[in-house]
């Protein structure tokens, strides 16, 4: 990526993301279609297998959300016009990190 990143671009991508992200949350989180059927009995089940499937969806959905803020920082960061500076230290962030990650937020030396 040489000079500066493609406001229009960048956007398109972060809005994408958001969009995967809002819909792989939702999809997790979402209530099981069955939940009436479980049930739960001294020996590991069906009911119990589909309580830990959904504990781990869960905890899924709980380690996108940090991402999802990310990506949403980044677009509040297009639309003030900070985009592509350090959130800590105000420098620029490099255009190889913007280009592979960009919802960042920091430099590499303050992440």
């Amino acid at each position: 990526m040489d000079g500066e990143p493609d406001p229009t671009t960048v956007e398109a991508r972060l809005r994408e993301r958001l969009a995967e992200l809002d819909a792989e949350i939702g999809e997790l989180t979402k209530p099981p279609d069955d939940a009436g059927s479980i049930s739960f009995g001294k020996r590991v089940g069906e009911g119990t297998s589909q309580a830990i499937d959904r504990f781990a969806e869960v905890g899924v959905a709980q380690e996108l959300q940090p991402i999802k803020e990310r990506v949403e920082r980044a677009l509040e960061k297009l639309e003030d016009g900070t985009y592509g500076k350090c959130d800590n230290c105000g420098k620029e962030i490099a255009a190889g990190r913007l280009e592979a990650a960009p919802e960042s937020a920091l430099c590499i030396d303050c992440a």
